[in-house]
């Protein structure tokens, strides 16, 4: 796939700088916790799946086509998972296999993958080889990009695209992507935590570290001097919000970036080097519908949510309850939560794409808006005062004219008589001419062993935004989780296959490498940006995505700081260290 705008000769012609290089990053496996798998039993014709996923309605319409059923004949259950990270958007064979199994047996049937199993079927972040070619002027202005991308997403289409970030992240009038996908046989690409964009940043960042250095240039003056104010890629659409430029200005702040590393002890090893670096992030999808969601407020003043969105260790049950809360004034500990069940809640998009507050809490708001509504004018009659002068104040309907009229909500006839209020609610389409992006800047501070060859994460700062934060506790934990998936792309997963027989080599947890808590610095620390997005009824973005993208290239670029060379290839091992630092010895 090939995307061009503007002229790249006369692009690189206006340039003072013009670098070339190419990047190669590993192939990533997901690992989660859990493995994949499915329990599946019948009773007559209707099939009832537990499964670990992160969408029932995905899982309910694969599998009620490949065996010919009714969409009202398969109901799928996913209250909790274990992990999935993108390898667990879609049906899995195990389930179709199990379904099969469970008709033949007559009986139900519990199918999990192995751990190895896993490895090898549960899918990938392919790798992928990228070069760029690109240009400035002294002022910091970025004239030219030529971005050129390949990856093997196994022997599926699909899954190697990179390329977004090189025509939307910073402002370049002349830009040149291309997109290709060499088939393997090995196993396939499957959606993983911002599918694509942490490859393209490690090579783009890369390449934008190296432009400022080679102008002299601060590499967070030269990202500032080239913020879009426009979605590029998009036929210059402008942003619902864009909080790039104060993610950069106040990372960097939080950081103390422009101040020397502090250097090791006078007694710590003379071999250790410390180096800083950064890099900023665009994600290239924002929410929106289709989503749906009910809210039934009972006359005790407790409240029942219904939505189909999963909960995959986000705290998405939480937030939920949290919005419905605000709008309702009802305590959350009254708040009970049903989700998940193609059979018994509401229709909802898989939780992948970051998507899921923004696509999802917008409905949640409706339904609850709803229902205050319906309670609003039940109220008015009661009062004999017009809906619009009356506002729902904790337990009571209470006058905006003259606060001395009110009502219990619990006191209204019409809502004892009916004990209960049901509220529905639906996700309203993104503002039309606009586009939805959350954007980041990560800053990090490592510690490289010149003798050993070891890489440590020292220090680390998440400048987010995802518009506005609706609990910190969850948002924060997103980013801190993002952040060790970038560790884990930055310095140590690969998968390893043979090359006489492609087998893989490295198909458990012990040769496999993960980042442990060993691995992830103590001093870490996130920075909320809340541009006041509009984008939806509860302005926000997704966090899940953003939060890992530029964290490996954060770090590549403060190993360069650190030891002066440039690691294109990933993940920066101890032996690729030592490789690169002996080469460099060699030539002098």
């Amino acid at each position: 796939m090939i995307y061009t705008r503007g002229d790249l000769a006369k692009g690189f012609a206006e340039a003072d700088v013009v670098l070339e290089e190419s990047y190669r990053t590993p192939c990533e496996i997901h690992v989660p916790m859990e493995v994949h798998g499915s329990v599946v039993s019948w009773d007559g014709p209707r099939l009832t799946i537990w499964d670990t996923t992160q969408g029932v309605y995905a899982v309910q319409g694969t599998v009620a086509q490949r065996l010919g059923l009714p969409l009202a004949n398969v109901r799928v259950i996913g209250h909790y998972m274990g992990g999935g990270f993108g390898s667990k958007l879609e049906a899995g064979k195990y389930t179709v296999i199990a379904a099969l199994l469970a008709k033949a047996a007559g009986r139900p049937v519990k199918l999990f993958l192995s751990r190895e199993e896993t490895f090898l079927a549960g899918g990938n972040r392919p790798p992928n080889t990228i070069r760029i070619k690109a240009g400035a002027k002294k002022d910091g202005t970025i004239t030219a990009i030529d971005y050129r991308s390949s990856g093997t997403p196994g022997a599926y289409p699909g899954g190697t695209n990179t390329s977004f970030p090189a025509a939307e992240l910073w402002t370049c009038a002349n830009v040149r992507t291309e997109d290709a996908g060499i088939y393997t046989n090995a196993g396939r690409a499957r959606a993983f935590r911002a599918p694509g964009f942490p490859q393209a940043s490690w090579a783009l960042e890369q390449m934008v570290d190296a432009l400022a250095r080679a102008i002299g240039m601060d590499p967070v003056a030269l990202r500032l001097k080239n913020v879009p104010k426009v979605s590029q890629r998009r036929g210059n659409q402008p942003y619902t919000s864009t909080g790039l430029a104060v993610c950069l200005t106040e990372g960097a702040k939080a950081f103390g970036w422009g101040t020397k590393p502090k250097a090791p002890a006078a007694s710590a090893d003379p071999a250790i080097k410390r180096g800083v670096g950064m890099a900023g992030a665009i994600w290239g999808y924002g929410g929106g519908p289709p989503s749906t969601a009910i809210v039934k407020l009972f006359s005790d003043g407790s409240v029942n949510l219904n939505m189909g969105a999963a909960d995959i260790g986000t705290g998405t049950k939480t937030v939920m309850a949290m919005v419905v809360s605000e709008e309702l004034g009802v305590p959350v500990e009254k708040i009970r939560i049903e989700h998940a069940d193609t059979g018994t809640t509401q229709f909802a998009t898989p939780s992948g794409g970051s998507k899921t507050v923004p696509s999802d809490s917008p409905a949640v708001r409706a339904a609850a808006a709803d229902c205050k509504r319906q309670i609003l004018k039940m109220a008015a009659a009661e009062l004999k005062l017009p809906v619009v002068d009356l506002k729902l104040s904790g337990k009571e309907i209470v006058s905006t004219v003259d606060p001395a009229k009110k009502v219990a909500v619990s006191a209204i006839p019409a809502f004892q008589r009916q004990q209960m209020v049901v509220g529905v609610g639906y996700r309203a389409p993104n503002p039309e001419g606009k586009v939805v992006n959350p954007f980041s800047a990560h800053f990090a501070e490592v510690e490289v062993n010149t003798r050993t060859g070891e890489v440590t994460v020292t220090r680390f700062v998440a400048a987010q935004d995802s518009g506005r934060v609706l609990n910190r506790m969850t948002f924060d934990n997103q980013v801190f989780g993002g952040i060790v998936f970038g560790i884990g792309f930055a310095r140590m997963e690969e998968r390893v296959l043979d090359r006489q027989t492609g087998k893989m080599l490295n198909a458990n947890w012990h040769d496999y490498k993960i980042p442990t808590a060993m691995d992830v610095p103590v001093d870490q620390a996130t920075v909320a940006v809340d541009p006041g997005d509009a984008s939806n009824s509860t302005n926000t973005k997704g966090v899940g995505e953003p939060a890992t993208i530029p964290t490996g290239s954060a770090i590549a670029n403060a190993v360069f700081d650190a030891v002066g060379i440039r690691f294109t290839e990933g993940p920066i091992t101890p032996q690729r260290v030592l490789e690169m630092m002996a080469k460099k010895k060699a030539r002098g």
